[in-house]
C-alpha cells in the first residue's frame, strides 16, 4: 500500500483551500498584527521547536482529504465576490505572500470571519474523521511541544 507524508497534504489542497489556510492566519488587517521591533526580536530569540511529525496517509485517507478540499474550494467561492476570485487567482499565480493576498482581496471583516470558519471546520473534519487515533496523538504531542518548548 502506498503512503504519503502528511507534509504533502498541503500540496493536495486546491489553490483555494491553500489560500484559505493562508487567509485564516492573516485575515485580520495587517496593521492590526504589527508588532514593535522589540517583540519581534524577542520572538526570534525563542528556542526552536521540533519539526511537525511526518504522518503517513493511506490512499483512502488521501481521497477523503481531497473531497474535503473540494468542499473548501466551493465554500470559499461562495464567500468571495467574482472580482475577489479573479484577484485570488492572479495573486496565487504571482506567488504573493499571505499578507499581500489578504491586502489584494480587500476582505470585509465578515468575509475574513467566514473564511476562518471554513478553514477551522475543514481542519476539524480532517482531524476527527480522517486521521486515525495514532495520527491524532502524534499531532497532539507536536502541538503540546510547541506550547511548552524545551
Amino acid at each position: 500500500m502506498k503512503f504519503k507524508n502528511l507534509s504533502l497534504l498541503a500540496t493536495g489542497f486546491t489553490k483555494y483551500a491553500l489560500c484559505a489556510l493562508t487567509l485564516s492566519l492573516t485575515a485580520i488587517p495587517y496593521t492590526a498584527n504589527a508588532k514593535p521591533a522589540q517583540q519581534v526580536a524577542q520572538a526570534n530569540q525563542q528556542p526552536s521547536v521540533a519539526p511537525p511529525p511526518q504522518i503517513s496517509l493511506t490512499a483512502p485517507q488521501q481521497e477523503q482529504v481531497k473531497k474535503i478540499n473540494l468542499q473548501v474550494r466551493n465554500d470559499i467561492n461562495k464567500v468571495l465576490t467574482p472580482s475577489q476570485r479573479k484577484q485570488l487567482e492572479t495573486s496565487l499565480k504571482a506567488r504573493r505572500t499571505p499578507q499581500e493576498i489578504t491586502t489584494d482581496l480587500k476582505l470585509s471583516q465578515q468575509q475574513g470571519q467566514k473564511l476562518r470558519q471554513i478553514v477551522v471546520a475543514s481542519q476539524q473534519q480532517i482531524f476527527n474523521k480522517v486521521l486515525t487515533e495514532q495520527q491524532r496523538q502524534q499531532i497532539k504531542q507536536y502541538q503540546q511541544s510547541r506550547k511548552n518548548p524545551g
